[in-house]
């Protein structure tokens, strides 16, 4: 097989690695490497060339600023490259992705062999921890740090990702984890079992599924090689959150729960391509500079008292694979909080001719066109307090009212929060915020919020429908200055909520969110195992409001249903056609599937708060459309099962004479 397949990689500064890694992947089978490289300080671009001269390697010097992930500057030009070579197969790995074959002799053709020949193998990572190594390391990786997870470990979403041998002749176009195929075809792709990967991959997703077989490959993944080699691999972040995220990321990293020996036999093979390349001269000398360059670059950054510090942390940690969770609670996280000041009513208020007001409430959900309802109405408010309805604007409403009840609810929860609210300082917001509506008296005040039942968050990190409702509503109904007459809600189907609200999720982080996101996958695994129901939501609101008659609807029936929604909002004999329409404003429509795996892989390797950073930029750069298409989490089986139990809930709700179902 020598003549036919290449492993492609991007190089910085990799001198003291780079020929245990080529010899590692000649002796497999591969016919060389195919290296970029974008300039170097410890010579590994001249190592490169001299490889190239001797024929282990094509040697691609790409010009241009440096960039953090010089891989994907070169994925473009990949498919074409490996094809003007002769490749038949080819894999993009980093230079500490060691490939470990365990089928036949353990060769290249081993593994396509016993994968029946398709058109692409995916391969799942498997880290492999420090070993306590200090310094740079001396000898090779694969015997040095033999320490690892335990192979039946599903780790985090980096050691589950997965890196793809395919051929270059068959794809569109590549990235870092697996390639992407013409739409019109149905290639043959498989796990390192053999066993096909489900249809979703052919739009998305890099990393291992549950059922995801590792029979006759592994990928050995040796991303923390020491704390020395670490901080020169990434530098040191300067920022303090970015730094915290740089040693939860070391800690959840550096696992080394097991031994392992199984990198033995391909040591066996490679050992004589390694002695015959460092049997060259010019590489030999090249590679010795290298090892200084490190070694005096590990000894002059640990003269700083701060990184010598970090180091021993680092070392000392035992190698436990913790994960730092992220905070979850409403937006600022929970921390210090105080109401902004009260801003009086700008327009007249006509007052109820009976001096009565009825308060009813859209309780909305996330994700369910309330955003739209909350801007058709606040940009009629003056229109609509003309008609004695005074709509309360939604953001005041949560500054002044539902975030702090909920920062309550925490307390009875016994969930710490800095900001705690005694209840004369909560009786105070809900005086002072509502003062003046009350004093108009309007026959009708529509108070709106979606966070009444909790975040997105909440939905993610537990599958749960808002698993802290029934605290949320009591807290909430304890602020309300009048009883609830009427509630309104829309309900949408459990796949494209939940797909929907860990969008929102990722967006709700901010550059002092700590740790990581949860993945899809442990999301997928939440609502799969909690097997969500509205009606279980609208008992609680119902048990909380006894008084007030719940009105319920379809988001897929929304824009049907509309004019009778907003008749329902106002109250009867309102010429709701009068209402216009919502000013424009920049539509945020829902990530694309590759922005969200972007996002993803950030939040894993730097940290939720460098994710958030650049969510922005990787967003626009990936947006929703004919290219990038919709995040979708969920399996068509997965898909039909969720929405088999959202229509048997609707059912359930209709039938239920507490409430009133509005259908298209």
């Amino acid at each position: 097989m020598n003549a036919r397949a290449y492993v492609a990689t991007a190089l910085s500064n990799e001198a003291p690695y780079l020929l245990e890694w080529v010899a590692h992947y000649r002796a497999l089978g591969f016919a060389g490497a195919i290296l970029f490289t974008r300039g170097s300080e410890d010579g590994t671009d001249a190592m490169s060339a001299r490889l190239a001269e001797m024929g282990h390697v094509h040697h691609v010097p790409m010009n241009g600023p440096k960039s953090k992930d010089a891989v994907r500057d070169a994925l473009g030009y990949l498919p074409k490259l490996a094809v003007d070579l002769g490749a038949e197969w080819c894999l993009v790995a980093h230079i500490n992705e060691y490939l470990n074959i365990s089928a036949g002799k353990g060769t290249l053709a081993d593994l396509v062999r016993a994968c029946g020949d398709p058109d692409a193998i995916s391969i799942c990572r498997r880290a492999f921890g420090s070993s306590g190594i200090r310094g740079i390391p001396k000898g090779q990786q694969r015997e040095t740090h033999r320490s690892a997870a335990a192979p039946e470990a599903h780790g985090h979403m980096v050691t589950r990702g997965i890196k793809t041998l395919f051929r270059p002749d068959r794809v569109t176009r590549v990235a870092p984890h697996r390639p992407y195929f013409p739409k019109e075809t149905r290639p043959t792709w498989v796990d390192a079992g053999g066993n096909p990967m489900p249809d979703l991959y052919l739009e998305s997703k890099w990393t291992a599924h549950d059922a995801f077989a590792h029979t006759h490959a592994r990928l050995h993944y040796y991303s923390v090689p020491s704390p020395e080699a670490l901080l020169i691999r990434e530098g040191l972040p300067k920022d303090k959150s970015k730094r915290k995220a740089f040693e939860a990321n070391w800690r959840k990293m550096d696992v080394n729960d097991v031994t392992d020996n199984s990198m033995g036999r391909a040591l066996g093979l490679s050992d004589p391509i390694l002695a015959s390349l460092q049997a060259d001269k010019i590489l030999s000398d090249l590679q010795k500079a290298g090892q200084k360059w490190h070694d005096t670059r590990a000894q002059d950054m640990l003269q700083d008292p701060e990184i010598s510090a970090l180091c021993e942390r680092l070392s000392g940690s035992g190698g436990s694979d913790r994960q730092t969770k992220v905070r979850t609670s409403p937006r600022v996280g929970g921390g210090t909080y105080m109401p902004p000041p009260v801003r009086p009513i700008r327009f007249k208020i006509k007052p109820s001719s009976n001096g009565d007001t009825q308060a009813v409430l859209h309780g909305g959900f996330h994700k369910t066109a309330t955003t739209y309802l909350q801007r058709l109405l606040e940009d009629n408010e003056e229109w609509l307090g003309a008609q004695s309805v005074y709509v309360v604007p939604h953001l005041k409403l949560r500054k002044h009212i539902t975030f702090p009840s909920q920062l309550d609810a925490y307390k009875t929860m016994k969930i710490k929060r800095r900001t705690r609210f005694s209840e004369e300082d909560l009786q105070g917001f809900q005086d002072t915020f509502f003062e003046e509506p009350l004093a108009c008296k309007p026959a009708r005040m529509i108070l709106s919020d979606e966070n009444l039942p909790g975040l997105p968050a909440h939905c993610v990190t537990t599958g749960k429908l808002y698993e802290h409702r029934r605290a949320f509503f009591e807290a909430f109904a304890k602020r309300m200055p009048l009883p609830i007459s009427d509630a309104f809600f829309a309900i949408r189907n459990y796949a494209d909520f939940f797909a929907s609200s860990y969008v929102e999720y990722l967006r709700a982080a901010t550059t002092t969110t700590p740790g990581h996101m949860d993945t899809p996958e442990v999301m997928r695994r939440n609502v799969l195992g909690s097997l969500p129901n509205w009606k279980r939501v609208f008992d609680d609101f119902e048990a909380v409001f006894p008084g007030a008659q719940i009105h319920i609807w379809r988001f897929e029936d929304f824009r049907a249903l509309t004019p009778k929604i907003l008749e329902t909002f106002c109250g009867d004999g309102l010429d709701v056609s009068k209402l216009k329409p919502p000013k424009e404003r920049n539509a945020r429509p829902s990530a694309s599937a590759r922005a969200v795996d972007e996002l993803v892989l950030m939040s894993e390797l730097q940290g939720a708060g460098a994710m958030a950073e650049h969510a922005k930029t990787l967003q626009d750069m990936y947006p929703q459309g004919d290219e990038y298409q919709r995040f979708d989490p969920w399996s068509a089986g997965e898909r039909a099962h969720l929405t088999a139990l959202y229509e048997r809930d609707w059912q359930a709700l209709c039938e239920d004479k507490r409430f009133v179902t509005l259908a298209a």
